[in-house]
């Protein structure tokens, strides 16, 4: 996925999840920024990917299985998103 991938889904979880604390939620994943907005989180059990300023990310992760799991879940999440945005998506309900 690219920066501008990630940063869709962190907005779709940001738009449609239940805040708790300082975090959103949305189904695994987790959502919250800096207070000036210039850097976002997004946190799928124990990865998390920093997006930052310029179009750079990176990630946190111990296990490469962890960061394979959320590279997956990331891109069914934003497939799902992007079929919704789908202008046929109300057709084929």
């Amino acid at each position: 996925m690219t920066y501008i991938s990630y940063l869709e889904l962190f907005n779709h979880v940001m738009t449609h999840g239940t805040k708790e604390g300082s975090k959103v939620t949305f189904g695994d994943f987790s959502a919250w920024s800096e207070i000036d907005g210039y850097t976002c989180y997004l946190r799928f059990k124990d990865v998390t990917i920093t997006l930052m300023f310029h179009s750079r990310f990176s990630f946190e992760y111990d296990e490469e299985s962890e960061l394979l799991a959320f590279q997956k879940a990331a891109t069914h999440a934003f497939d799902l998103i992007q079929e919704q945005r789908s202008p046929h998506a109300e057709s084929r309900k």
